[in-house]
């Protein structure tokens, strides 16, 4: 080839790698468009919805709407309920709407307590859920029902320290055969028999939510339900000690509502 031909070749070239694009590495190709990412901190999932985030990386999508623009501001609850209660009632969602468990503590005692921990138990509030303006603004909760159940909380878990400690289960644990599958909590958006935990689909363990929550993910609700918490307890003993607590985050999918939604 002459130093002409060499020329116009070596051009050709170029505007072809300048068409195409910076060449992708290995790691980039296997990658995912829906890749989770990093772990988002408390702060940032309450900030900027993981559900949100992964619409917006969507190539191609279409704008939102202005209905969708309109939807509510996501919400955080801080929800408690003692052991020995069947349930407690935390939000209402709606079809499309992402919800994730962000934090669950607390101790539980499935024996039959010693009667200082049951005088203790039965000065704790009953079930509570209420709307909080971020986790962090919270843990100084000043509210009447939030300082009893603090203390009472503290006391307890005092308590639970000269007692069998294989009976006790804290918010996160996971149940397995070696301890006869109870202890923990799990949410329900529905299914057939709230009360009794069956690995329905409308029903996960705490300990999967904050796994979610630690990947930046959520729940997608496929219809219109109450969440509700409950104590997991094939035997639904009664006479539970203890109490568990925690933050639900929702992230409304939505247009804004006028009046209550009814839900099951």
């Amino acid at each position: 080839m002459d130093r002409a031909g060499r020329v116009a070749f070596a051009a050709g070239a170029v505007a072809a790698a300048c068409l195409a694009g910076p060449a992708l590495s290995a790691q980039q190709q296997r990658k995912p468009a829906s890749a989770a990412g990093p772990a988002l901190s408390a702060q940032q999932l309450e900030a900027s919805s993981p559900a949100a985030a992964s619409a917006a990386g969507r190539a191609g999508g279409p704008a939102p709407s202005a209905q969708q623009q309109q939807r509510p501001a996501p919400e955080t609850y801080h929800w408690v309920l003692p052991a020995d209660q069947p349930a407690v009632e935390v939000a209402t969602l709606h079809p499309g709407d992402c919800y994730v468990v962000q934090a669950a503590e607390g101790l539980a005692y499935f024996g039959e307590p010693p009667p200082a921990l049951r005088a203790l138990q039965d000065r704790l509030p009953g079930p509570a859920a209420h709307r909080v303006a971020t986790r962090a603004d919270h843990a100084e909760c000043a509210l009447g029902a939030c300082v009893r159940t603090a203390r009472v909380a503290a006391a307890l878990e005092r308590e639970m320290a000269s007692i069998d400690r294989r009976l006790l289960r804290r918010a996160d644990h996971r149940p397995a055969p070696i301890d006869q599958w109870y202890g923990g909590a799990y949410t329900d958006v529905g299914s057939a028999d709230r009360e009794t935990f069956r690995r329905a689909p409308e029903q996960r363990m705490l300990f999967r939510h904050l796994s979610t929550a630690r990947r930046g993910n959520c729940y997608a609700a496929r219809a219109p339900r109450t969440l509700t918490i409950h104590v997991r307890d094939q035997g639904r003993r009664r006479r539970r000690t203890g109490v568990y607590h925690g933050f639900l985050y929702v992230e409304h999918h939505h247009p804004a509502i006028a009046g209550a939604a009814a839900a099951d």
